[in-house]
């Protein structure tokens, strides 16, 4: 079965019926890249029949099933990755869960999407430009081409937990200038995206754990197997920064909780005290408001006086013995 370009599309021929399929291309060194953002029956149908892939394979490429996983095969290997993707909505970010299906040949490679990534459009733009290696570099299979893919995603997660690593030390500074009740939400809302970042991500680990103990040299030469390890130690990068944000964040709403609780704390023990001071007041205040006859000061011309005064009296006595416990 023959093939060509056309117009930055891969195009097939199948039983003298010409049909373009929307998946675009990329090639260097003998090695191609197809890649399919929400493709429908044809399209996999005939990349399946092209490259001889097993039919559950199409089934995945798709279908999103959310769940990370490696498959090997004689002559290709499966690879489901979910990947965390942090986009801004209104003021705030939220993680969101984007699939990407690598279909890893010997000269092939096929990544199938339901949603642009934008990791993955950059990676073809500087793929095209041939600056994803260095000059004295080549690609010498497909394997190599998805181990700079692979990084330049990673490269992407890394960056998302350093923005929100720069979000936490923005919290830490507002915190620490009276900004307590404020921060309770921007904590929460980082909270609740370093969650979704270790959910998603927690199945990765699985995936390289298995790929760097499989027997590829058959597929990829016994140097490839470098590559996956240093894959494997990248994505250790990640879990382990993830771990450390996570203890920062843990750290910050520690201390904002306790800021906070401080600050209550201030804030009724004032309250109690200006209460204390006006209980007697208002006590001496409904004695002499007792109905009666012959209530003391009430018949004497600066009875009003006399009761106002003994009331200051009382509460600067009050005042002074709480500022002598050191209550104010």
């Amino acid at each position: 079965m023959p093939n060509g370009r056309v117009g930055g599309r891969f195009a097939l021929w199948d039983n003298g019926l010409y049909n373009v399929a929307m998946i675009s291309t990329h090639s260097f060194s003998g090695v191609v890249w197809l890649d399919m953002e929400s493709p429908n029956d044809e399209e996999v149908s005939g990349l399946v029949k092209r490259y001889g892939l097993h039919p559950l394979v199409g089934e995945e490429l798709k279908r999103s099933s959310a769940l990370a996983k490696v498959d090997f095969f004689k002559d290709y290997m499966l690879v489901v990755l979910t990947l965390p993707v942090r986009i801004k909505k209104g003021g705030s970010h939220e993680i969101v869960d984007r699939e990407i299906d690598f279909v890893v040949g010997r000269n092939f490679l096929i990544t199938s999407r339901t949603e642009t990534i934008e990791q993955l459009e950059y990676f073809g733009k500087i793929f095209d430009a041939n600056s994803i290696l260095n000059k004295d570099e080549k690609i010498a299979h497909a394997g190599f081409l998805f181990y700079y893919m692979v990084k330049r995603i990673y490269a992407g997660m890394i960056e998302d937990l350093e923005n929100i690593k720069d979000a936490l030390s923005t919290a830490e500074t507002r915190i620490y200038t009276g900004q307590e009740r404020e921060m309770v939400e921007v904590l929460s809302d980082l909270s609740r995206e370093l969650i979704d970042i270790k959910q998603t991500a927690r199945m990765h680990r699985e995936i390289w754990e298995k790929t760097t103990t499989a027997d590829l040299k058959d597929l990829f030469g016994t140097d490839f197997a470098a590559y996956l390890e240093d894959v494997k130690n990248e994505f250790g990068v990640i879990h382990e920064l993830i771990g450390n944000v996570r203890e920062l964040l843990a750290d910050l709403r520690e201390t904002n909780d306790s800021l906070l609780n401080s600050k209550q704390n201030e804030i009724m023990k004032v309250l109690t005290l200006v209460a204390f001071i006006f209980y007697p007041l208002t006590f001496i205040a409904s004695i002499f408001t007792i109905p009666g006859v012959a209530v003391p000061l009430t018949t004497n011309r600066a009875g009003w006086w006399i009761i106002l005064a003994s009331m200051v009296v009382v509460a600067l006595l009050i005042w002074r013995s709480f500022r002598k416990r050191r209550w104010l």
